[in-house]
């Protein structure tokens, strides 16, 4: 009997040990054709457990693409990382609503008369091409229900992914994105137009942690640079003395999405201290964006629960606020939150098609930080901080989203949400990008004294009061 009772036990371990590990369940290269349509393209490619890709020539192949294509004409780069229970199966849902839900209503918003004039005018080219890259990894690794039990196994395996080659595969989208933008002059001094190439990232769940890992570095090294005071992420630190600074924020590509990330606010705690001791200029664009479901049960209930197994095999925590930013998700923890996401059907679109005439004065100058509204979706700061000076025209933003935005953790690709919020959030974001490129190329050409969109969002009085 004691025998057997061993041999039970013996299985229960073993059961729980290949929960943990995933077993070698699709531990494989999916075979999925590329999408190529009139308005978009779509390439997969695909990295293994130890963060590398299963297939670099064909990572290579993406890339050489990317940069041939962004020397012809204009680009815009749309990268997702998909998150647990998902992987790069032809039939997977996220691959399917990557395309119809992100993508082509993207390509919609792209292409609109008012668009394509704007690009007429500024880079001489009307045309853009939307190119989608879809990065699949191992979030799935047994069939469900087992899958839920590997949640540690499939954490670390999404933070051996963000370290790994899919960070390489970023920066060199990103070494791509600055020679396209770089602003050059030709032997007559005139202003040289060049095709743009925009670069936009999305992680979803464990994703959100692959892409955190491989972008958060530079961006804390461009605030730690422009930032008086080193950051302590186990104080609530509430700095006096703000930076102001006329040259924005430009860490990664366009703007850098995180939707349900499943990854502690400890990991985005030092973004946080540093980005609120500046002041930021009117040129200044959201560089990363937390899109957080305000019923997320995995992450409110579950996350912190599976953090707390951890107890025993982790050292003791420095004070409170340190274990409550290892133990609560980003996204969750309250006082990194700065914006809600909801309804408001009777709110008119904060910019329309119609701003990209006359220069684009208004789009080149919007804070996408301040209260935002597109067809009906209505982004706001909280109250206790819609003042707060390191908000405005801010390269971060946390947002609580309503269920009928963001459903709970899967939720994110509802078409409020996606299509009529989302799709012109970043639509009119890359407009600006577009402006202020070609604003810099004039004033560099003409000698010129800084221009609006370089001077600080704050007005001159106030600037000198947050001093």
């Amino acid at each position: 009997m004691e025998n057997v009772s061993s041999l039970g036990m013996a299985c229960a371990l073993l059961l729980i040990l290949a929960c943990l590990g995933g077993c070698a369940c699709y531990n494989e290269e999916f075979k999925v054709p590329p999408v190529n349509t009139d308005k978009y393209e779509l390439k997969v490619v695909q990295v293994d457990d130890f963060g590398s890709f299963w297939d670099s020539t064909g990572a290579n192949q993406t890339l050489k693409y990317i940069e041939d294509e962004s020397m012809k004409t204009n680009v815009s780069v749309v990268v997702f990382i998909h998150g647990w229970h998902h992987n790069a199966a032809e039939d997977d849902d996220n691959l399917r609503d990557f395309k119809n839900l992100v993508l082509a209503p993207l390509a919609e918003n792209l292409h609109t008369k008012e668009r394509t004039h704007f690009r007429t005018q500024f880079t001489h080219d009307p045309d853009v091409k939307l190119i989608g890259i879809y990065i699949g990894w191992r979030g799935k690794s047994l069939p469900l229900p087992l899958d839920y039990l590997t949640m540690w196994g499939r954490k670390d395996t999404a933070e051996r992914v963000g370290e790994g080659d899919v960070s390489e595969f970023l920066e060199r989208l990103q070494r791509m994105y600055l020679r396209a933008n770089a602003v050059k002059a030709d032997s007559s001094n005139k202003p040289v137009y060049k095709p743009y190439m925009g670069l936009v990232t999305m992680g979803h769940s464990f994703g959100g942690q692959v892409l955190l890992k491989a972008i958060s570095k530079q961006m804390e090294f461009d605030l730690a640079e422009r930032s008086s005071e080193m950051s302590d992420s186990t104080k609530l630190q509430i700095v006096k003395k703000f930076d102001a600074e006329r040259v924005p924020i430009d860490s990664f590509g366009d703007l850098n999405i995180l939707l349900n990330p499943a990854t502690e606010a400890y990991q985005f705690a030092r973004i946080d201290n540093l980005y609120r001791q500046l002041t930021y200029p009117k040129s200044q664009t959201p560089q990363l964006v937390v899109f957080s479901a305000e019923n997320d049960s995995a992450r409110k209930v579950y996350f912190p629960l599976a953090r707390l197994v951890t107890w025993p095999f982790r050292p003791g925590f420095k004070n409170d606020l340190q274990g409550d930013l290892w133990g609560t998700s980003l996204g969750v923890y309250p006082n990194q939150i700065t914006h809600t996401l909801d309804l408001d059907d009777q709110a008119p679109d904060s910019l329309q098609g119609s701003d990209y005439q006359n220069g684009g004065t208004k789009i080149a100058e919007y804070d996408f930080t301040s209260p935002t509204v597109f067809r009906g979706v209505k982004l706001s700061p909280l109250n206790n901080v819609s003042q707060a000076d390191w908000l405005r025209c801010s390269p971060v933003a946390v947002v609580r989203a309503s269920p009928k935005l963001i459903d709970n953790h899967d939720g994110i690709f509802l078409p409020e949400f996606q299509i009529h919020f989302l799709s012109n959030y970043i639509a009119f974001a890359q407009g600006k990008r577009i402006l202020v490129r070609y604003e810099r190329l004039l004033a560099s050409k003409e000698h010129r004294a800084p221009l609006a969109s370089e001077k600080p969002c704050l007005e001159p009085a106030e600037t000198e009061k947050a001093r």
